[in-house]
């Protein structure tokens, strides 16, 4: 008989997320030099076996939800091919859907060109987070060294997948505080939106990206830092500035982002003792109109960022009522009565942070590139997501459209990068 696993409650929630977005995760690295496909090969299955829900299938029960472990074969998540064009193949394979039904959450594309490798993983986002994939795809990366060179001890962690680990680093006193945070913060009535096309026939996953060169961005890091504002104060100013500059609202009305938290850091360890999972929340950040210059713009994010700089419950606002509903009625009705009261954000942004090459490398392979970036959302919706390599910065926004809507995207990320270099010129004053 299969192994049976509990489906957690971010489990549940993401696969309701089925509604406003694809559920995956990306990753593509780029590297000078090659990686070894039997190596590769030896580490993946070792992960994999040790990461049970990555090979199961959901089932979603409509009184209590649960996967089932399934076997598996090297072919079910691994592609290994030369490429004529290593970027196009890339991502042309991170844009796939992983269905429910398969018995692997996990695709993996190794493809060669001229001495260099690019691999791209997707990967259902009910299985883990960003935090977790990066975690994944570091230890792969440390595990494939450790195997080309004779070591044979590989490592991943082990644990817990419930949302209530959230709480294993605090004081029982902030442990029932926690607990007792019902306020719904998704029930942010914000209704504006990007503008991007109607949904049309031939619509597809798209991932539009566009670099920021090093250098630019530290012109603008060292400005805003000499004015006190922090990396995350500069992203988010620029962008809301750009989405009212784009004509997303009108200059005097009020605009609302949600912004990604990691919420290791309400557990013990950072998470390193718990299983691969979810532990995302997010923080609202409501600027009140659009104000005269880029400066303005700075001082209206920092203001509505400081009391969440200073909040130690941050991200942390509705997980009781989430664990509530699913814990009070049958699975059929906790999803019909959490949509009712889920409000999925329009726009949102999500920082997911650096990509260090010394934690990439692969044997001698070393990381010339990479990016990560969220679920491809459905029309309305729209999340601007961002990495840094070696202080290159990867805008992406991930969508399912068309050309036309490509075209929207790049001319928003033309003013997106203009309004950096206005932060860098305001230093420069």
């Amino acid at each position: 008989m299969k192994k049976v696993l509990k489906a957690e409650m971010w489990d549940k929630m993401q696969y309701l997320f089925r509604n406003y977005y694809d559920r995956m995760m990306h990753c593509a690295l780029f590297y000078n030099g090659t990686i070894d496909a039997d190596v590769l090969t030896r580490v993946l299955h070792f992960q994999l076996d040790n990461v049970p829900v990555l090979h199961s299938r959901y089932h979603n029960n409509p009184v209590k939800p649960y996967w089932v472990v399934q076997d598996y074969k090297t072919d079910d998540f691994l592609t290994v091919r030369a490429s004529d064009d290593l970027d196009r193949d890339i991502m042309a394979f991170v844009t796939q859907r992983i269905p429910i039904t398969d018995n692997v959450q996990i695709k993996v594309g190794l493809f060669t060109k001229d001495g260099k490798s690019a691999i791209a993983f997707v990967v259902n986002h009910m299985c883990f987070d960003g935090g977790d994939l990066k975690y994944f795809v570091t230890k792969l990366c440390e595990n494939y060294t450790k195997l080309l060179a004779g070591d044979e001890n590989l490592e991943i962690k082990h644990g817990t997948r419930s949302y209530d680990a959230v709480y294993s680093a605090m004081s029982e006193e902030d442990k029932k505080t926690a607990k007792s945070l019902y306020r719904n913060i998704s029930a942010v009535k914000d209704e504006h939106f990007f503008p991007l096309t109607e949904k049309r026939e031939g619509d597809v996953n798209r991932i539009v990206r566009r670099k920021l060169s090093a250098e630019r961005f530290n012109a603008a890091r060292l400005a805003g830092k000499a004015m006190g504002f922090t990396v995350n104060d500069i992203i988010l100013a620029a962008y809301v500035r750009s989405l009212y500059e784009f004509g997303v609202c009108k200059d005097d009305e009020r605009l609302t982002i949600p912004c990604m938290v990691d919420l290791r850091r309400h557990l013990a360890k950072g998470g390193q003792e718990t299983g691969l999972t979810n532990h995302t929340g997010f923080m609202p950040v409501t600027i009140d109109g659009n104000g005269k210059d880029m400066r303005d713009m700075l001082d209206k994010v920092a203001k509505a960022m400081e009391k969440n700089k200073h909040d130690k419950f941050l991200g942390l606002y509705s997980l009781p009522l989430l664990h509530l509903a699913y814990a009070v009625f049958p699975h059929c009705i906790s999803e019909q009565a959490i949509k009712l009261g889920y409000d999925n954000p329009l726009i949102g942004m999500s920082n997911i942070g650096s990509i260090k090459p010394s934690d990439y490398r692969m044997g001698d392979a070393v990381p010339e590139d990479g990016f990560y970036t969220g679920a491809v959302k459905g029309k309305p919706f729209m999340q601007l997501a961002l990495t840094t390599f070696e202080g290159e910065v990867t805008f992406t926004i991930a969508i399912t459209g068309n050309e036309e809507d490509e075209k929207i995207v790049n001319a928003f990320f033309d003013i997106l990068l203009d309004n950096i270099d206005k932060i860098a010129a305001i230093g420069q004053k």
